[in-house]
């Protein structure tokens, strides 16, 4: 059965995400690095995956390994690729640290030292010859938190990581790969 939730009271819209009155699904929606990247600053496809973060997606989360490496990417965009500016980066690294502060209250992760997780991620590494960081965003969203959603309630995970979409079809992982793919129900 398809679930959606309502928001009737607009005081509530903004601590959702979500507009007045707006029907969504009901699921979690799992943010890769890449996605956080273009949520909290500017580049291609920046307002695309914006409007689904602050629209549309009302459970949003993200691993640890995830933010760490959007971090990351924020770091070199500023002080290697001369991407953005220090006041950009810092804005940007303060925005997304905040929210994940904000999401670590209601989400709990897969526990990543566990020796039989690291066997599964590690067995999905090398069957598809991707990173750990991704075998692990694939693990936490097929065992994870919100594993227990099922159908149109699924976990989805968005990325503009194309490889990590292609691996997480094939695991059975609902993907949004938000360059091309249509902005899901």
């Amino acid at each position: 059965m398809y679930c959606k939730v309502r928001v009737a009271d607009s005081s509530l819209a903004p601590a959702l995400g979500a507009k007045d009155m707006k029907e969504l699904p009901v699921r979690a929606n799992c943010f890769d690095a890449s996605a956080l990247v273009k949520v909290f600053s500017d580049e291609e496809a920046s307002e695309i995956i914006r409007e689904f973060f602050n629209n549309h997606a009302p459970t949003r989360y993200t691993t640890a390994f995830c933010f760490y490496e959007a971090l990351s990417v924020l770091k070199v965009k500023w002080l290697y690729r001369k991407e953005i500016d220090e006041n950009t980066y810092r804005e940007s690294a303060f925005r997304l640290t905040a929210w994940y502060a904000r999401t670590l209250t209601s989400t709990k992760d897969i526990d990543f030292y566990d020796p039989n997780v690291f066997h599964r991620v590690r067995a999905l590494a090398e069957k598809y010859v991707i990173d750990l960081s991704d075998a692990f965003q694939i693990e936490s969203v097929k065992s994870g938190y919100f594993a227990h959603f099922v159908d149109e309630s699924s976990t989805l995970l968005v990325t503009a990581d194309k490889r990590l979409s292609e691996v997480a079809r094939e695991e059975g992982i609902k993907v949004w790969y938000f360059l091309t793919d249509p902005i899901p129900n």
